[in-house]
């Protein structure tokens, strides 16, 4: 999210003109037109199709998921370590560089959700928790959009203040790199196939005979209801005739 928000804001920038003091304190962007952003991210979202749909596939397929996630995340501190850096390129190359960035952006993007819930819900011990897994997910990833991008932009103009543009970069850097030192700690959950269909035949047997158990209650309060409103007919009869009775031989 933070990468998002901080790549047009760069595109768009203007070439400075200050010479650079490195390794940290230089300013500017591209100075790109909103209308080469959007050719830039056209191709970036066809390229992210085929690495999502196909890319993905394959080396999960050949490496397993963790792995494929576990080397995605380490690559994500570096990629916001270099991308400020592309400003300091010779001008032939800079666009050559940015897409370069773009296109591991994409790559390492593609590779590091799908896994991500594809592990999560491996991880659920059973099916009948995983609702609450997916949203206790879906909450904090919500969280972390609201307040990442936020906070990132308020970093990079104090960057910009002060003459380093790649503060923002470099912060977020060092929060994926806490990231990936967590990727470290996880293991990748096995799940048995047969036992998985087991399971799952055990939790609908059991939804099917709460499903019976319902119908036949419901069954035995309708007789029930209906044997009551039986009775209560027959008692009022029973009171309307004594009453007529008294009426006509008054004691």
């Amino acid at each position: 999210m933070s990468f998002d928000q901080l790549m047009p804001i760069f595109l768009s920038s203007k070439v400075s003109t200050t010479p650079a003091k490195l390794p940290f304190r230089f300013t500017g962007g591209f100075g790109m037109s909103s209308r080469d952003q959007g050719v830039l991210m056209v191709g970036q979202g066809f390229y992210a199709m085929f690495a999502q749909a196909i890319l993905f596939p394959l080396l999960a397929r050949r490496f397993g998921c963790l792995k494929v996630f576990r080397t995605a995340v380490m690559l994500w501190p570096v990629l916001y370590l270099l991308v400020p850096y592309t400003v300091l390129l010779p001008p032939q190359y800079r666009v050559l560089g940015m897409c370069f960035c773009l296109l591991w952006r994409t790559t390492a993007q593609a590779l590091t959700f799908p896994p991500n819930n594809i592990m999560l819900t491996n991880s659920a011990p059973s099916m009948l928790v995983l609702g609450a897994i997916n949203g206790v997910a879906g909450s904090t990833a919500s969280l972390c959009r609201a307040f990442g991008p936020s906070i990132t932009g308020f970093i990079y103009s104090k960057g910009l203040s002060i003459g380093v543009s790649g503060l923002g970069w470099w912060v977020t850097g060092f929060v994926c790199i806490m990231g990936a030192v967590e990727s470290v700690l996880m293991e990748e959950v096995k799940i048995n196939s047969s036992d998985a269909a087991m399971e799952d035949e055990e939790e609908e047997a059991a939804a099917g005979n709460h499903s019976m158990i319902d119908a036949l209650s419901i069954d035995a309060a309708i007789v029930a209801a209906t044997r009551l409103e039986d009775r209560s007919r027959e008692d009022l009869s029973k009171i309307l005739i004594r009453l007529d009775n008294q009426d006509r031989f008054p004691a």
